[in-house]
């Protein structure tokens, strides 16, 4: 059973924000007319470092510091040149990295949505009010989450169909069709190439294919083969049951935050679970 981690205390507590003044991330603001410090908090990734090369900067570390939103990340936020590239989010995350050397880009999508939670619970606090849509009865409901009672999850026990290999990328052995197939973890130049490929499809009016562009992303051995072809040809035959079998693995050794939470219905009084909707409301809150 995967392991659950309660994001209030990985960010220490009810003040998710500790300063550190020994941090290299406690700078100076303004020479010796403002001295005072920039606050950082830390935070713990889900991965716990586990699936980061030995030359990566977050190789076995549990948490990684980041620095307090200033005004500084908030103009990242509302550039509108940013985003309309739909970069935004990833600068203001690399922005309040304390280790420069890592990289947005080369984060598990899992320790990068982390990373995303917690600034904004730095920026902006733990509670985002926003609208959402009843599953039951669709009525548009004004709702607030706290995001300091998000779990972060982790990979736990991996099922008995899947071994972790030493580079870090999953085998699977499909029951289905008793074959054997390898998947790797996204990051989040991943994430970025994805969204872009469904907006590019968007325009051009093109049908949606998200079940075979994931398989694309995250396969990388097929049966003994890693060239593209054989992947492609793969994806294109596969039943659908295997296709379910492999995203059903994947997902359960990923290490992430649930994004999901309780909700009530003040309509029909339907109660269920509901996961937090990242929309404009989440960095950019009515003031």
């Amino acid at each position: 059973m995967a392991q659950r981690n309660n994001l209030e205390r990985a960010l220490g507590g009810k003040d998710p924000v500790v300063p550190d003044q020994g941090s290299p991330a406690a700078t100076q603001t303004g020479g010796d007319t403002f001295s005072f410090v920039t606050p950082t908090a830390f935070v713990e990734l889900p991965s716990q470092g586990r699936f980061y090369g030995e030359g990566h900067g977050l190789h076995n570390a549990e948490t990684i510091e980041i620095r307090h939103m200033t005004a500084k990340e908030e103009d990242i936020l509302t550039s509108e040149a940013l985003l309309k590239k739909g970069v935004a989010v990833d600068r203001m995350i690399q922005s309040v990295l304390v280790d420069k050397t890592i990289k947005v880009t080369d984060l598990l999508v899992g320790d990068k949505n982390a990373i995303i939670i917690a600034s904004r619970i730095t920026g902006f606090g733990p509670h985002y009010e926003t609208k959402i849509t009843c599953p039951a009865c669709t009525s548009t409901i004004d709702h607030s989450f706290n995001l300091e009672e998000l779990d972060l999850v982790d990979q736990g026990e991996l099922p008995e169909n899947v071994t972790l290999l030493p580079n870090g990328n999953f085998e699977i052995h499909l029951s289905s069709i008793d074959f054997t197939v390898q998947v790797r973890l996204l990051t989040g130049l991943d994430e970025t190439r994805w969204t872009a490929a469904k907006e590019k499809k968007k325009k051009l009016k093109l049908p949606d294919s998200n079940v075979t562009d994931q398989l694309k992303l995250i396969l990388t051995n097929v049966g003994g083969f890693e060239d593209g072809d054989h992947i492609k040809q793969f994806i294109d035959a596969v039943p659908t049951t295997t296709s379910r079998e492999i995203r059903s693995a994947y997902e359960s050794v990923m290490p992430n935050i649930d994004l999901n939470q309780d909700f009530t219905c003040t309509e029909c009084s339907y109660d269920g679970r509901i996961g937090v909707p990242l929309t404009a409301d989440f960095f950019w809150p009515d003031d």
